[in-house]
């Protein structure tokens, strides 16, 4: 029989990757928002009076909203779907 106490260390290294910031425009004027709706209750209607918000503001284009799983990535359907009908999105969550 062995004193031996081995202690692990379960702090690990995860790696960290960079990237870049996407360029901020002057102004959304004329730009298509973009919601991505966790499935939260309130999530969608929290970020759709954001946008309502915005519009007084300025003039914004049509609104794409697309939905997610709440614990997961879109369809790429979906993804391509923001893609394509965004040109910047509100991500959130709320409760």
């Amino acid at each position: 029989m062995s004193n031996t106490i081995r202690v692990y260390d379960p702090t690990g290294h995860a790696p960290v990757e960079q990237y870049p910031l996407a360029p901020l425009p002057a102004s959304l004027d004329g730009l298509r928002p973009g919601i991505v709706e966790n499935r939260k209750a309130n999530a969608g209607l929290l970020m759709r009076q954001m946008v309502e918000g915005l519009r007084e503001h300025f003039e914004l284009g049509e609104l794409t909203t697309i939905g997610k799983p709440s614990a997961g990535p879109p369809t790429k359907s979906n993804e391509r779907k923001l893609v394509e009908g965004a040109d910047f999105a509100l991500v959130g969550s709320s409760d």
